[in-house]
């Protein structure tokens, strides 16, 4: 019978690629003709756009789509990496639910069958002046800019922080959140010192934002629906998940009922809320708050982002964070040939003056508007305002269980959970990976999830503590093991 399916699935593949094959070779406008460095420096109308995220992509499918086809423009988006990374969809990852090539979509697959061209290299200054961007790939001229560049997670230098927390922002982060969780347990098998244990099996999330709920309920998830049925002694001795938010209230940019409906969904799966209090500090076995010490091993860090640093040195206005302050319509004051979207955007919506909210949604709004405005110019038509309008606020609170905010509405538990995952499986721009992630949920929910290591560090590298072999009395220094790395 097995080998009956196998044969089956293996004829499906094999017809599924002669299909795509055939249709390449019949459609000449599925490849993407590239452009030289010639030819976008002698286009009358230079557009570059810097970062290839959800605001960076948004901005060039816009453009691709409003400007005319005999404009003399070229548009290049310029990014280090060559995929865009699907982020929402990264607790999934985490949680042993889907592969980490699921959520990542390559940039070139944007491609087919547009006008806007791809450079992949390390963008190194931007010269406002001169109107010129440095790269590691050279140096390119532009008449309309564009900045795109995200943000990176902001780690204030708290005592000993810097040693011990532990970030969320990768692919190879929600790998490393998976080991980190089952090394931790492994440590907690292999002691007998009841205190010893109580830390190595407590997990503290520093922010209560959308990034802290979802990174503590996702923790809790795996450790119940993962980890449990691999260790079963996990009953006798719980983990203990905490989240600790600087705000009196979770998700502070939501509304209070939604904010409430949060709080109370995390602490049914087992989630500790600490609100109002502050991270003042780590040490290696313990986590330092405004409200007293909670002894634990591990401290994932996720309150608060800030501009990455070549954004930080632009010749502009910044916010606190380093975002750049921009106009109503997403323009540096001053030059309206450039444009900011994204979480790099310190940006109000143009009608309420409400801040703009630093999401994925955010972003995509942000970066069709740019386009359409861009177009509009070249024009010679008036640009309005920026309008943003939120669809609603989506966050996964555990193994099946959530909370959707749309409209007036907030849903919550097995529906909420549903809407999340329909959103998003709808919502990444491959239907590949659509695919892949369907498959891929549906398999977990019915063998379980997937608890094996898939370690990331090269040969060589140091083991995590608990693995590492302690050096008998009298043993030479030479032969002691490594110090603990930095984390």
């Amino acid at each position: 019978m097995r080998g009956r399916m196998a044969l089956g699935l293996a004829a499906l593949g094999g017809l599924g690629l002669a299909v795509r094959r055939r249709r390449a070779g019949r459609d000449p406008t599925a490849a993407h003709v590239s452009e030289t460095e010639a030819g976008y420096r002698a286009a009358g109308t230079r557009i570059l756009v810097l970062g290839a995220g959800f605001g960076g992509l948004s901005t060039a499918l816009a453009l691709d789509r409003r400007l005319p086809a005999d404009t003399d423009a070229s548009i290049l988006v310029v990014d280090r990496n060559n995929d865009l990374l699907f982020d929402p969809l990264l607790w999934t990852v985490a949680a042993g639910r889907a592969n980490p090539s699921d959520v990542v979509v390559p940039i070139r697959a944007f491609q087919r069958r547009r006008r806007f061209h791809v450079l992949h290299a390390e963008i190194e200054r931007v010269d406002l002046e001169r109107r010129e961007v440095v790269t590691s790939a050279g140096s390119r001229p532009y008449d309309i800019l564009v900045i795109a560049l995200g943000s990176v997670t902001a780690l204030p230098d708290l005592p000993g922080l810097r040693d011990h927390a532990l970030l969320f922002h990768s692919p190879a982060d929600a790998l490393q959140l998976r080991n980190h969780l089952i090394d931790a347990i492994e440590a907690a098998h292999q002691t007998s010192d009841p205190d010893e244990r109580r830390e190595w099996l407590t997990f503290v999330v520093g922010g209560g934002g959308d990034t802290g709920i979802e990174l503590a309920a996702t923790i809790r998830a795996y450790l119940d629906l993962g980890l449990l049925a691999a260790y079963p002694w996990l009953e006798d001795a719980p983990p203990r998940v905490v989240v600790v938010g600087r705000a009196e209230r979770l998700v502070p940019m939501s509304r209070p009922r939604t904010s409430a409906a949060v709080r109370r969904l995390l602490e049914a799966e087992g989630v500790e809320v600490l609100t109002g209090v502050s991270i003042e500090g780590a040490t290696e076995r313990a986590v330092l708050t405004s409200a007293g010490e909670i002894p634990a091993r591990t401290l994932f860090w996720a309150a608060g982002i800030t501009a990455p640093p070549v954004a930080r040195l632009i010749a502009a206005g910044h916010a606190r964070n380093g975002a750049l302050l921009v106009d109503e319509r997403l323009r540096l004051p001053d030059r309206p040939e450039v444009s900011v979207v994204g979480d790099v955007a310190w940006a109000y919506e143009g009608g309420t003056r409400q801040p703009v909210p630093p999401t994925a949604q955010a972003a995509e709004h942000e970066g069709r508007y740019v386009g359409q405005a861009i177009a509009a110019t070249l024009r010679g038509q008036a640009v309005p305002p920026f309008r943003f309008r939120p669809l609603g606020h989506l966050a996964l609170l555990g193994g099946h269980t959530g909370v959707a905010e749309i409209g007036p509405l907030v849903l919550s538990g097995l529906p909420a959970w549903l809407i999340w995952h329909g959103y998003y499986l709808a919502h990444i721009p491959a239907w590949r990976n659509r695919l892949h992630l369907l498959s891929d949920w549906l398999l977990a929910g019915l063998t379980g999830w997937d608890t094996a290591q898939l370690r990331l560090r090269p040969p060589g590298a140091p083991l995590p503590r608990h693995l590492r072999a302690v050096p008998a009395a009298g043993a030479p220094a030479a032969l002691a093991a490594d110090p603990p790395p930095s984390r």
